[in-house]
């Protein structure tokens, strides 16, 4: 029983004192929302209202291409119900790779920015304008 004890004791003792004693800054918790094409997101007291598809030409999966496009949409943001600005946003195979992030809207409180634009080609299909979704992050 005394041994069960002393052991008990050493794994507590060695757990208490493995931990770093410095203190980790927790980063803001980030929201990802999908917009539908032709519809609108509210957030707090600033909306972003998915316009358009100017241009798709992202490289199909089931595809070789030379090179690997974009597509670029037309946003238009408000706030408090005023029209602030249409922002058009342009993601490719660049700002994938180095996940840039597209600002929409910036303040001290709330940012938004495009991450991404889905769904992806398929070599052979089209997307029905109705099935595009502007992939958003919030930042609080």
């Amino acid at each position: 029983m005394k041994h069960k004890i002393l052991i008990v004791t050493l794994l507590f003792f060695s757990i208490g004192f493995a931990q770093d004693s410095t203190l980790v800054k927790a980063e803001t918790p980030k929201i990802v929302s999908k917009l539908q094409l032709g519809k609108s997101l509210n957030f707090n007291d600033v909306e972003i209202k998915f316009v358009e598809v100017l241009q798709d030409s992202r490289c199909p999966k089931g595809a070789t291409c030379i090179w690997a496009g974009e597509a670029v949409v037309l946003v238009e943001v408000f706030k408090n119900g005023k029209f602030l600005e249409k922002k058009k946003l342009t993601f490719n195979a660049r700002s994938y790779m180095k996940k840039e992030l597209l600002t929409l809207f910036s303040s001290e409180k709330l940012n938004i920015n495009g991450f991404n634009i889905s769904p992806h080609p398929v070599a052979g299909e089209k997307i029905a304008p109705q099935d595009y979704n502007l992939q958003l992050e919030i930042n609080n």
